[in-house]
């Protein structure tokens, strides 16, 4: 079978998956369920991924909040690229994380320019761990339970795209990766182990290809603030702190 079709058949696996979650859980104040204007595996993947089944870096974030919570304006978008009417994701009201991905992309200094939405590098793949939507809200209350729901299917996808670089964007999307992989990576501290020498950790697809997965600090306000805390920070910003960090990607990147 062909990625293309392997692709379509774990989307639609996750989508009965989440339908079917919903009403088991719809009582509970806080639940995921699928999105119906989502085509991809997640709406992350518009942004960078339509397409691109052969990246060489997976991005990989914790879970995407509420649609009904995004503005009418923006959920509409994802009807357009569906339609075949849009081509350039729009990041309305540009977000902090969004900011920080675009400049931490662009200190690789290897062309990944992301900062007009346009799919166009077929290097990046991006996603999040957990691929159901909030009932509401964008954060809080995050459920362990939501990574072993997701570790098949996260393991599916790594497998289809196989890429050499796998970037999780903090402790959850990291816990949950390695969840998927069977592997038990302990650390007292999330941030000590980032700039520790047994990140990144190295997987093993069927194929043999591997792949290279990378413990870094979520970009958003408080990811950048936390890593701005360890004792070696003083006088760097967070961002700053975490285009250094990148740095170890560029270089696994030049091995492969």
């Amino acid at each position: 079978m062909d990625k293309e079709k392997q692709y379509r058949g774990l989307i639609g696996d996750v989508k009965r998956f989440y339908e079917n979650e919903a009403q088991h859980h719809r009582h509970e104040p806080l639940y995921l369920s699928w999105y119906d204007g989502c085509e991809e595996i997640n709406l992350w993947t518009y942004w960078q991924g339509r397409g691109c089944l052969d990246a060489r870096i997976m991005l990989v974030g914790q879970d995407w909040g509420s649609p009904g919570d995004c503005s009418e304006s923006y959920m509409s978008q994802f009807e357009e690229f569906n339609c075949g009417r849009r081509s350039a994701y729009r990041m309305e009201g540009t977000s902090i994380t969004d900011e920080h991905l675009i400049a931490l992309f662009s200190s690789l200094g290897l062309g990944y320019d992301i900062s007009d939405g346009s799919p166009h590098n077929p290097d990046l793949f991006f996603t999040n761990f957990v691929l159901g939507y909030r009932n509401r809200g964008f954060s809080g209350g995050f459920k362990q339970r939501w990574l072993r729901e997701n570790k098949d299917f996260f393991l599916r996808l790594a497998e289809i795209i196989e890429p050499e670089i796998i970037i999780c964007l903090g402790r959850n999307a990291f816990h949950g990766v390695m969840m998927a992989y069977g592997q038990k990576v302990r650390f007292r501290y999330y941030n000590a182990f980032i700039v520790s020498k047994e990140n990144p950790v190295e997987l093993s697809f069927p194929s043999g290809k591997r792949a290279y997965v990378f413990a870094e600090a979520h970009c958003g306000t408080m990811g950048t603030l936390n890593r701005s805390r360890l004792k070696d920070s003083e006088g760097v910003t967070g961002i700053e702190l975490q285009k250094k960090d990148w740095q170890r990607i560029k270089e696994y990147l030049a091995r492969t």
